[in-house]
């Protein structure tokens, strides 16, 4: 690993505020203060949990930060854009545009970029939000006693909190009832 990356393990405790009771931080990726993309002073910081995407955007020479918190059912596509000099996340999470991050470039119709992230790292956290992606779309498939088997293993994982399986779990329910 490269020096230029300094892999935060104290960093994790500048965003535990954030986390959610059970929520358990699986990659972290800070962004390069060298190469193109990156941030000389204050580069942000990525965390990828088991639940969302945790966005730490630091200023005023560290002392105060920006959290854009944005949970993997948002997401719609991720993409890894790997350059000759560094390699950058994009991901499209729609209604998510604007605010004041520097680290998150925002385009037309919620797509997000993040550069100058350890190329590894980058493939990581793109290979948990696809993988998130897939876990929600077979939830939809088979019978509502599967449907709710699938939820209940999502918890246990911790791929949804309690709060989002107790709504999705009324929500098959109510379609249930419905039928």
């Amino acid at each position: 690993m490269s020096e230029e990356f300094e892999e935060p393990g104290a960093d994790v405790g500048k965003i535990a505020e954030y986390l959610q009771p059970g929520e358990k931080v699986l990659v972290v990726a800070q962004q390069s203060r060298w190469k193109s993309g990156g941030k000389l002073i204050n580069p942000g910081t990525i965390y990828a949990t088991d639940r969302r995407l945790i966005i730490r955007d630091p200023y005023t020479l560290g002392l105060r930060a920006d959290i854009t918190m944005i949970p993997y059912d948002r997401i719609s596509g991720v993409r890894v854009k790997q350059g000759l000099l560094s390699t950058s996340l994009e991901f499209t999470a729609p209604g998510l545009e604007g605010g004041r991050s520097t680290v998150v470039k925002w385009g037309e119709g919620g797509v997000g970029e993040i550069d100058a992230i350890p190329a590894q790292k980058a493939k990581e956290i793109a290979s948990i939000i696809s993988g998130y992606s897939k876990q929600t779309a077979t939830v939809g498939e088979g019978s509502i006693v599967d449907q709710l088997a699938k939820l209940a293993q999502l918890r246990e994982k911790g791929a949804i909190s309690e709060e989002e399986y107790i709504k999705l779990k009324q929500k098959l329910l109510d379609s249930g009832v419905q039928s």
